[in-house]
């Protein structure tokens, strides 16, 4: 839990650094004192020869005036020219004033209520698009040369050792849908794939016949929270970050004025029976820069080689 919090911090300074600024999760810097013992910090901000260490607190209780105190001691031992403190649950006001008076600079997250989210209006809406494919038919056509040497059993046992191979011939066959465009849906959609250079029991697949109904279905996520980030004491709406959380994985989309930094967990995607999920779509209800699409995982097929028909024929290429 708190690396992931640590990383959401290193995102958002992510979006809002200024040019030129590098910014590192999870640094290990070398102590002065003791060279031989790397100091972990959770975030360090490196720009124009001045170290800034970010250091990060996920608890469920304020933090007081001791965290400061060590903060304080952390910037002088490791000669750094800023810290920023962020928690989770805010600060007591004794930990403001002390780092108010030693110049720590400090940070937290507010929830933003339903009204408020009403009132801020950007409440993003996520769209998964999912093809559905059904009676699917794939045709594995080979040079006729190689007539004695491939059976119908050789090909499924690729497909079933192999399902990487099952999961390229579905995302050749969506590129092939998004290119030709279907006008109507359902469909029931036609197509000559391009093999790739596919080969079973050591014989060159020349292309692969792929037919299928074939329509698209799109399910719209909801973002179950919203948090802001700056200051302490500055109110939610008028504060300088938000981040919408979706339940789904670590995916997150933190937004500072116009400039959007998205990380992306596909992999606990529920993909509905006999489809394939293809895309996901956001609306802002504003005009945004995607500063960083961040794709942290791949979901797993809804297709199974049970539910596909596998036949295979011969050409003759020679002229």
């Amino acid at each position: 839990m708190s690396q992931k919090f640590e990383r959401q911090i290193g995102r958002i300074n992510e979006l809002i650094k200024q040019q030129g600024s590098k910014i590192t999760w999870n640094d290990h810097i070398l102590d002065p004192d003791n060279p031989e013992q790397p100091r972990q910090i959770d975030i360090t901000i490196c720009q124009d020869n001045q170290l800034t260490l970010v250091e990060c607190r996920i608890h469920k209780k304020k933090q007081d005036v001791k965290w400061i105190e060590e903060l304080i001691g952390r910037r002088v031992s490791l000669k750094a020219d800023a810290v920023i403190a962020v928690s989770a649950s805010g600060f007591t006001e004794g930990a403001i004033a002390k780092a108010k008076s030693f110049g720590i600079i400090l940070r937290d997250l507010l929830s933003l209520t339903e009204e408020e989210i009403s009132t801020w209006g950007c409440k993003t809406h996520v769209l998964l698009t999912f093809y559905e494919y059904k009676n699917v038919l794939l045709t594995f056509i080979f040079q006729s040369d190689f007539r004695d040497r491939i059976t119908l059993e050789d090909i499924i046992y690729l497909l079933q050792t192999q399902s990487h191979e099952l999961r390229g011939i579905f995302d050749v066959a969506a590129d092939a849908i998004d290119r030709n465009n279907p006008k109507s849906l359902p469909c029931r959609f036609k197509a000559n794939l391009h093999a790739k250079k596919l080969h079973i029991s050591e014989v060159p697949v020349t292309s692969i016949g792929f037919e299928a109904d074939f329509q698209t279905i799109v399910h719209e996520l909801d973002i179950p929270s919203v948090v802001a980030y700056d200051c302490p004491r500055v109110d939610a709406l008028k504060r300088n970050v938000f981040v919408e959380a979706v339940e789904l994985g670590d995916f997150e989309i933190t937004q500072s004025s116009n400039k959007v930094f998205v990380a992306l967990d596909l992999s606990p995607i529920s993909v509905p029976e006999n489809c394939q999920f293809r895309l996901v779509n956001f609306d802002f209800n504003r005009t945004v820069t995607m500063e960083w699409l961040e794709v942290l995982g791949v979901p797993e097929m809804g297709i199974k080689l049970k539910d596909v028909a596998v036949g295979f024929g011969f050409a003759d290429t020679r002229r």
